[in-house]
């Protein structure tokens, strides 16, 4: 006995069906995953985990930030290396991993092309990555208009403006989404 034939319809509907569960559970894990250009590191137990709310998340990235307050900008440098200060890219670095467990690179220029989701700056949100001139500077978005960055004409980690109209609002070439 032949198998029954089946029409050119039913599978165009089961293709459309399989379609649709495939992308939905790509889209499911798409938004727990890693941000692009990150890997978490095992050996440092961060403020808060993976599986954190994101409010938790950004909570423990302003914490870390806000806790190296006044350490000098020395390019180059980062404290993970067991060296004094930190320059704009690695000090970033250093925030996330503390408060994420995120490792990845700190070139200010690879954090341009290669780190995190890029959204709209009307996306901007508190914890967010900040790119100034493709590349030459970064920083994290603090709320209310202030990023915190080391370096960017202060010469230690502090905060300043990036409301419009700002020099660093004037420069902002990408905003970067780390965690969701």
């Amino acid at each position: 006995m032949l198998p029954k034939r089946t029409s050119v319809g039913a599978i165009a509907a089961t293709a459309a069906t399989l379609a649709t569960l495939t992308l939905g559970s790509c889209t499911a894990f798409a938004q727990s995953a890693l941000p692009p250009g990150v890997h978490l590191d095992p050996s440092i137990q961060p403020l808060a985990s993976e599986n954190a709310s994101y409010q938790q998340k950004t909570q423990a990235v302003l914490e870390v930030a806000e806790s190296k307050i006044g350490t000098p900008y020395i390019w180059g440098h980062n404290e993970d290396r067991g060296q004094y200060g930190f320059d704009c890219s690695n000090f970033v670095e250093y925030v996330y991993h503390h408060a994420l467990g995120y490792r990845f690179t700190t070139s200010s220029r690879l954090q341009y092309y290669d780190v995190g989701w890029r959204v709209p700056y009307s996306d901007l949100k508190p914890g967010d990555l900040l790119i100034f001139n493709d590349g030459g500077h970064v920083g994290i978005y603090a709320g209310n208009g202030e990023m915190i960055q080391c370096g960017g004409g202060l010469g230690r980690v502090g905060f300043l403006s990036v409301r419009p109209g700002s020099y660093w609002y004037r420069h902002l070439s990408a905003v970067r989404q780390m965690y969701t």
